[in-house]
C-alpha cells in the first residue's frame, strides 16, 4: 500500500493568498458601508426628513465609492503574491503602481493568527506580522490555508537560513501551562472592571439621545411631562441597580467572547496563547522578545486570589497593545512558573523596595481638592445644592485612592532586574530586565523643583515604565547604572 505523501510548501516560489480573501474583502466592504450609511439612510430616507434627496445622493455616493474600492481590492488580490528569498519575506502588490515590500526575517518579532467565522468555515487563517521599532502598520495576509499558515510562521519565527521547503508534519511538543474552563471564565468575567462596561452604556445612551434630536424627537419634552414626584429615591435606586446589572452582564459577555477556550502553552523557548469564541486569536511570544512581565488584580480578584498576567513583547508603536499576551484568572503559582520560564534567575526575594517621596501624595490631594472646589463653585452658581453632596463623596473617594496608590507605589533594582509595584484597591507588579532597556529620561515639573525631585522613565521595545517623585541624586545613580549595564551587556534584547 502506497504511503501518503507528507504535505510541504516551497516558499521560494511565489505564493498567493487563498481565494477566500476575496470573500473577506466583500464582507469587509459591506461592513464599512453599513457603518457609513446606516444613520444617513435612517435620517434622510426612512424618516423622510426635508432635504432627503441630498441624503439619497449621499448614500449613493458612498455606495459607489465603496464598490470601486471593493473592485480594486479584488483585482489587487490577483496581482499580489509573497515568497521568501535571501532570508527575507517579500510581498508584491499593486495595480496601477507596483509595490514591493521586503522584510528581513531576523527583524520579524511576532506572527499571530486570527480567525473569524468565515476563516473557521473555510479552514484559513489571517496572519499579522510585526517588526519591532517600525512605525508602519503591520503586514497582514488576510487568508492563508491552515497548513500553509502554520508552515510560514514556523519558518519565519525559526529564522531558518536553509531551504524554505517545510515539512508540516514536524513533531511539536506543547505543554499547556494554564487554561480557563467555563466556571473560571465566568468567575473572571464577574470580576472584570465593570466601570468600563458602564461607560459603554452611557455612550450608547448618549448616542440614542443625539440621534433622536437628529430625527426631530426632543427627549426633553417627554421628560417634562413626567411628574416630579415620580423621581423618587426608590426609582433612583432601581435605576442604579439596573445600571450595575447591565454593566455586569456586558462585562461577562465580553470576557466570554474574548477569552473562551483560552489555552496558554509552552513550546520550546516561547509561549503561545489561543482564545476567542467567534473571533479566535493565536498569539506567540518567544522568551527573548518578551520585554516585561506584569500582573495585577482589583479588589474582587484580590479576595479570590486571582490575577491578570501580561507579557509585553517587542513590537512597533502602532500595534503595541495587540501583541501583548494577556492571561486573566491566573493564580500566583502560575505567575511564578511563567516568570521562571522567561526570567530563570529572577525571584521576588531578591529585592528591597524604596518608596517615592510623599510630595507625590500631596500633589494628588491638591488636584483632587482643586477639582472639587471648582465643581462645588459651579453647583453654587447654578443653585444645584444637592450635587454638592455627590462632589464631596467623589473628592473623598479620589483622596482615598491617592493614599492607597502612594502606599503601594515602590521600586527596586539589582544587578539584573527592575521591579516596580503599584495599584490602589488592587496591586500591580512589573518586572523588566535591565539589559533590555533602550533609553531613559529624567524630567521635573514645577511641583518637584523645591525638593529637587524628578520622574525617571525607562523605555524598552514594548513601551515605558515611570518612577515618579524620587530624589534627583537617586535617579542619576540609577540611570548611570542602567546605562552602564546596557553598554557592557552583549545579550540580545529581542
Amino acid at each position: 500500500m502506497k504511503a501518503m505523501s507528507t504535505p510541504h510548501f516551497d516558499f521560494d516560489s511565489p505564493q498567493r493568498q487563498s481565494t477566500i480573501a476575496i470573500l473577506l474583502v466583500i464582507l469587509k466592504t459591506l461592513k464599512v458601508l453599513f457603518r457609513q450609511i446606516a444613520l444617513p439612510f435612517f435620517v434622510f430616507v426612512v424618516m423622510g426628513k426635508k432635504g432627503s434627496d441630498y441624503g439619497t445622493y449621499f448614500v449613493v455616493f458612498i455606495c459607489s465609492i465603496s464598490f470601486i474600492s471593493m473592485v480594486y481590492s479584488i483585482i489587487n488580490h490577483f496581482r499580489s503574491f509573497y515568497y521568501i528569498a535571501n532570508n527575507e519575506l517579500v510581498v508584491h502588490s499593486g495595480i496601477l503602481g507596483k509595490k514591493k515590500l521586503s522584510i528581513p526575517i531576523e527583524r520579524i518579532q511576532t506572527i499571530n493568527f486570527e480567525e473569524n467565522l468565515i476563516h473557521k468555515l473555510f479552514h484559513v487563517k489571517r496572519l499579522k506580522i510585526d517588526t519591532a521599532g517600525s512605525g508602519e502598520k503591520e503586514l497582514e495576509l488576510a487568508a492563508i490555508d491552515n497548513p500553509k499558515a502554520e508552515a510560514l510562521r514556523n519558518i519565519l519565527l525559526g529564522n531558518k537560513e536553509h531551504s524554505m521547503v517545510f515539512d508540516t508534519q514536524m513533531p511539536k511538543r506543547e505543554e499547556v501551562i494554564f487554561s480557563l474552563d467555563i466556571p473560571d471564565l465566568i468567575k473572571a468575567g464577574l470580576m472584570e472592571n465593570h466601570l468600563r462596561s458602564g461607560g459603554l452604556i452611557l455612550v450608547f445612551m448618549w448616542w440614542i439621545y443625539a440621534n433622536l434630536q437628529e430625527v426631530g424627537i426632543n427627549a426633553e419634552d417627554y421628560i417634562e411631562e413626567v411628574e416630579k414626584p415620580a423621581f423618587s429615591i426608590n426609582l433612583f435606586l432601581l435605576g442604579i441597580g439596573f445600571f450595575i446589572l447591565v454593566s455586569l452582564i456586558i462585562s461577562l459577555f465580553r470576557t466570554v467572547f474574548k477569552y473562551y477556550n483560552l489555552h496558554l502553552s509552552r513550546s520550546g523557548n516561547g509561549f503561545k496563547i489561543s482564545q476567542g469564541l467567534l473571533n479566535s486569536k493565536t498569539i506567540s511570544a518567544l522568551d527573548h522578545k518578551i520585554q516585561t512581565v506584569s500582573w495585577s488584580d482589583n479588589l474582587l480578584k484580590k479576595v479570590m486570589g486571582i490575577h491578570d498576567l501580561k507579557l509585553k513583547q517587542a513590537s512597533s508603536k502602532t500595534v503595541e497593545s495587540k501583541e501583548s499576551i494577556i492571561v486573566p484568572g491566573c493564580s500566583y503559582r502560575h505567575i511564578m512558573q511563567i516568570c521562571q520560564y522567561v526570567f530563570p534567575s529572577w525571584s521576588p526575594d531578591l529585592f528591597t523596595f524604596s518608596k517615592v517621596d510623599k510630595s507625590y501624595l500631596y500633589r494628588s490631594y491638591f488636584f483632587s481638592l482643586i477639582l472639587g472646589l471648582i465643581a462645588i463653585s459651579i453647583s453654587f452658581l447654578f443653585k444645584n445644592y444637592t450635587a454638592i453632596y455627590g462632589i464631596v463623596v467623589l473628592v473623598a473617594f479620589l483622596m482615598v485612592m491617592s493614599y492607597l496608590g502612594y502606599k503601594k507605589l515602590a521600586y527596586s533594582y539589582n544587578t539584573e532586574w527592575i521591579y516596580l509595584k503599584g495599584g490602589a484597591f488592587g496591586d500591580k507588579h512589573v518586572v523588566s530586565p535591565i539589559f533590555k532597556t533602550q533609553s531613559l529620561k529624567i524630567s521635573q515639573n514645577p511641583f518637584q523643583k523645591r525638593k529637587d525631585l524628578v520622574n525617571l522613565t525607562l523605555f524598552n521595545a514594548s513601551g515605558s515604565e515611570s518612577i515618579p517623585f524620587i530624589p534627583r541624586e537617586t535617579a542619576l545613580i540609577m540611570s548611570n547604572y542602567v546605562l552602564f549595564k546596557i553598554e557592557i551587556d552583549k545579550r540580545h534584547w529581542m
